[in-house]
């Protein structure tokens, strides 16, 4: 990371900088249920990892890459996410973690696209692994699919 990567005093809120100082729900899962990854348009990329009980997200992890406006954004998406059920996480909306940071300079916008995508990735992945098995059942790690 460059010096321009860190945001200028007056740029972010308070919650960007707690979010800055300690991310939440960095890492992986073994064995994920779902598992989504993107790059963005700056090159910035991001891995998220889902673990699904009961149609609901029971756990989730984020791997990204970039700038601190990236880290800081799938940080705050993973929070928002952990424990909505997957119709309501597929609904989470970019401006939502924009809210729950405070704001970000319009230039880091597509930071929060970035993790609400990848987020509907590694959701999709979870609905293409439970399609093609045919099971839903807790052998798989995954819980039971909802109808």
């Amino acid at each position: 990371m460059s010096a321009d990567d860190f945001p200028l005093p007056g740029q972010v809120g308070e919650q960007f900088l707690r979010f800055a100082g300690e991310p939440r729900n960095i890492g992986s899962l073994v064995k994920p249920s779902g598992k989504g990854s993107a790059i963005g348009q700056c090159g910035d990329s991001i891995v998220v990892y889902l673990r699904i009980d009961d149609g609901a997200i029971a756990d989730i992890k984020v791997a990204p890459r970039g700038c601190i406006y990236t880290v800081v954004c799938a940080s705050a998406m993973s929070e928002l996410a952990k424990g909505r059920d997957l119709d309501r996480a597929l609904e989470l909306e970019p401006e939502e973690v924009v809210a729950a940071l405070g704001g970000l300079p319009e230039d880091h916008m597509h930071c929060a696209r970035l993790a609400v995508n990848t987020l509907g990735e590694a959701i999709a992945d979870y609905f293409k692994k439970n399609a093609s098995s045919g099971s839903n059942g807790p052998g798989n790690g995954t819980g039971p699919l909802k109808p």
